[in-house]
């Protein structure tokens, strides 16, 4: 275009106004005789900071920073949510800023530029940066979400009532989805408590309800709430919970906490998102904040777990809406099947010894008599469970396992029924009409 004076007030708006109604820079800068380059460039200082950017003159050198070409409020505001939750990294940041209504219409930085800048403005509340460990052997392979739920529990959470508090965390491997996340309250002693059967069973409930679903596997660690008693090898009442309802239970390798990553590391996130000041003041705090960074998860967070490749879970995976199996809460009679509880038990065969009263220590105690324990050399037997009669069967142990069995007893099975095991009342009426399980119900999140 030559040698010109700079472009006048008029002329800058001309372009920026332009380009709001459609024009192109190439037609505005030809019309002004300007470059495409000015053009473009006072297009973008208003675009950034509006008409009085346009108005304003620049004096001095031009302003450096991370943050220097964004409006001084996106970087005032910035700065407000990292010290207030230094957990957040800066794709919650940035979620905070789009949702923050005196910034709307405003242009916001991306994701790498306000890592730059918490590190040049607050670098005390910025995380050191570690060096991620080699991915873990890879167990079962789950190739569908829902097809397994990872199950544990976070302990020793400090409130400032005094209290503790317990995070019962469930994910979904898969589709890298938070599926769960319930907050208990702890004892006030000095070591934290352990969570019981019954509470385990409420978050598997609570998380059965909202998704509207029953996954094909729960895996957990080796708590012993979760495994039962640990000299036993009779299975846990949870075990047998999730067998009735046609659910794996499976566990990892003792002392591997790394067959279970994906969990695990889904307490660092939400400790990161969810664990301030304001929600560490008592559980009901800690609830709150737990259901809304987890919303704000699945809903808008660029996860960058699985194959979400920097999309929210249920963005990347919205099978994940898809019960693979339907579950309701005044379904669960029919669901729950006794059925599967002792077609699972009669897999095992239980070695036990029999006291000098003839009792053999199962669910309870079973007598059998005292003349067995007067008969057998070593007191040893083998126990089994027959599914059709529901009856414990007491063989005496062979010498050698390829001999033939002698059936000495049987006995009814106790203390395994409908409400022994799910918690809920027997007399609970049924539904009256036939219930379908395989049809796809939405579910609100």
């Amino acid at each position: 275009m030559g040698n010109r004076h700079p472009l006048t007030l008029a002329e800058k708006e001309r372009i920026y106004t332009g380009k709001l109604n459609g024009e192109t820079l190439a037609s505005l800068a030809q019309e002004v005789r300007c470059a495409r380059e000015t053009a473009r460039k006072w297009w973008r200082q208003g675009r950034q900071r509006g008409l009085e950017g346009l108005r304003q003159r620049r004096r001095g050198r031009r302003a450096s920073g991370a943050l220097s070409q964004f409006d001084p409020r996106v970087a005032e505001q910035a700065e407000g949510y990292k010290r207030a939750h230094p957990g957040w990294g800066a794709d919650r940041v940035r979620i905070a800023l789009r949702e923050d209504p005196a910034l709307a219409g405003l242009a916001l930085p991306h994701r790498s530029r306000l890592a730059a800048f918490f590190q040049a403005r607050c670098p005390e509340c910025v995380a050191l940066y570690r060096h991620r460990p080699p991915r873990p052997p890879q167990g079962v392979p789950v190739t569908q979400v829902h097809a397994l739920w990872q199950m544990d529990a976070q302990e020793g959470i400090r409130l400032a009532n005094g209290e503790t508090a317990i995070i019962c965390n469930l994910r979904d491997p898969y589709g890298a989805a938070p599926i769960a996340s319930r907050a208990f309250t702890g004892r006030r002693t000095t070591r934290p408590r352990k969570l019981t059967v019954e509470e385990f069973r409420q978050v598997l409930r609570e998380a059965f309800t909202e998704w509207h679903t029953l996954p094909d596997r729960v895996g957990s660690d080796n708590e012993l709430r979760l495994i039962g008693n640990p000299s036993s090898d009779f299975p846990s009442r949870l075990t047998l919970y999730l067998a009735g309802l046609g659910i794996q239970h499976s566990f990892i390798r003792p002392g591997t906490p790394t067959d279970h990553a994906q969990v695990e590391r889904g307490h660092r996130t939400l400790d990161n998102l969810a664990l301030n000041p304001d929600a560490l003041q008592d559980v009901e705090h800690l609830q709150a904040a737990l259901d809304r960074e987890r919303r704000v998860y699945l809903l808008e967070f660029p996860c960058r777990a699985s194959d979400c490749a920097g999309r929210p879970p249920l963005v990347a995976h919205p099978e994940l809406l898809r019960p693979r199996r339907y579950y309701a809460p005044d379904l669960e009679p029919v669901l729950f099947s006794l059925e599967r509880v002792f077609a699972y038990l009669a897999t095992f065969t239980f070695e036990r010894t029999v006291s000098h009263s003839g009792c053999v220590a199962l669910t309870g105690q079973v007598s059998i008599g005292r003349q067995f324990a007067r008969q057998l050399p070593d007191r040893r037997v083998w126990v089994r469970c027959d599914p059709t009669s529901r009856e414990w069967v007491v063989y005496a142990k062979p010498e050698h396992p390829q001999d033939e069995r002698i059936e000495l007893v049987r006995r009814p099975i106790k203390n395994l029924d409908f409400a022994a095991l799910t918690g809920l009342d027997p007399a609970l009426p049924l539904p009256a009409q036939p219930v379908q399980l395989e049809l796809p119900f939405p579910v609100p999140v």
